[in-house]
This record gives C-alpha cells, structure tokens and sequence, in this order.
C-alpha cells in the first residue's frame, strides 16, 4: 500500500474506534476452574493401590502368576528342542544341495562358481563407476576402502586355499567374502541411483 491508497477519512475513524478499545484485557480465572476440575473428579494419587473395581483381569496377581509360568514353561520347552537338535545326528548333505544351499562343498564347486562371483562383481564395479558423479568424494573413498579391505582377505583366503584345497572352512571364507563384495558393491550401486 502506498500513500496515495489511504483515505485519510477512513484512518481517522479507524484510530478512533481503535482508542476505545481497553489497553489490556484481565485473563479469565483458569486456576479456578483447574481447581474445580481436580476436586470434582476422583483422582487417585501416584503409588495409591485403585479400589478392587478398577484392577483389570490381566493385573490379577494370579492371572500374572500363571502367565510367569507359561512363559517360563514355553522358553524351556524351545530350549530343550533347540538342544535336541544340535545333538542329533545331521545326515550329510549331498554335494549339489550344498552348493544350492550357500557356499560350495568342494573346491572343485567354488572354482566354478568364482568364475559368476567374479563376473557379477565386475558388473557391479562398472555400474557404480558409472553412477560415481551421483556420490560425494568421501562416500566413494569410503566405498573404494571397503572393497580393498575386502579384495585383500579374498586374496588371502585364496592363498590359504590353495595350499589347502580340501579345507571347507577356507572354501566357505572366501565364498563369504565374495558374497560381502558383491553385496557392498549392490549397496553402492542402488546408492548411486537415488
């Protein structure tokens, strides 16, 4: 609004319907009615035990009594499977379900898998080495840290495994570090497209 926009007629009447306006209004008396508020209800301090009426079933001492042995029960009962299990003979898998199952049961598996885990990795690298403007520099120094911490104990495992070939423990360290690249490079990859 500028000057020319204001009737001068109009602010003087509004200035005066504006000083018989009181300069302060006294609030109502909220206390007075808080106060009526607690004294008419029935308010039961904190730490008071309520009346017999106001326990709900579940607060029953014996309602909680027999759902402490329920539980009590229940978590023994799936201890005592979970033991049974662990102690009964496992029939050996055989070497194709094993393989289907995670990690390979021989070398001979893995080499033939390592050949997928290394191709899917490379795809995975390219993805992310596209996307790579879409990251900040720290994230892909970070990334670029935890694929070489990674690649390193692939190449340790592989040397470990390939003076002990037959060792399962070593096949299913390496499998695992692959599956740890493969998985980091996915995470990198789908971050790099958001």
């Amino acid at each position: 609004m500028n000057e020319e926009m204001i009737d001068p007629e109009k602010l003087s009447a509004l200035d005066a319907e504006v000083s018989k306006l009181p300069r302060s209004v006294q609030p109502p008396d909220v206390w007075k009615n808080i106060r009526e508020t607690i004294q008419s209800e029935s308010i039961t301090p904190i730490g008071a035990t309520p009346a017999r009426a106001d326990i709900r079933f579940w607060q029953k001492p014996g309602f909680m009594l027999a759902a402490t042995v329920a539980l009590i029960a229940s978590t023994s009962a799936t201890t005592i499977i979970a033991l049974r299990e662990d102690r009964a003979p496992s029939s050996p898998l055989p070497a194709s379900a094993a393989s289907a199952a995670g990690a390979p049961a021989s070398f001979v598996q893995f080499a033939a898998k390592e050949n997928n885990y290394i191709q899917t990795a490379s795809q995975l690298q390219s993805l992310v080495e596209s996307d790579r403007s879409t990251l900040s520099p720290e994230t892909i120094a970070k990334l670029k840290k935890s694929i070489a911490i990674i690649d390193a104990a692939i190449l340790e495992a592989r040397e470990a495994l390939a003076a002990d070939p037959a060792n399962k423990d070593l096949i299913d360290m390496l499998s695992s570090s692959y599956d740890k690249k493969l998985d980091l490079l996915r995470r990198s990859a789908a971050m790099g497209r958001t």
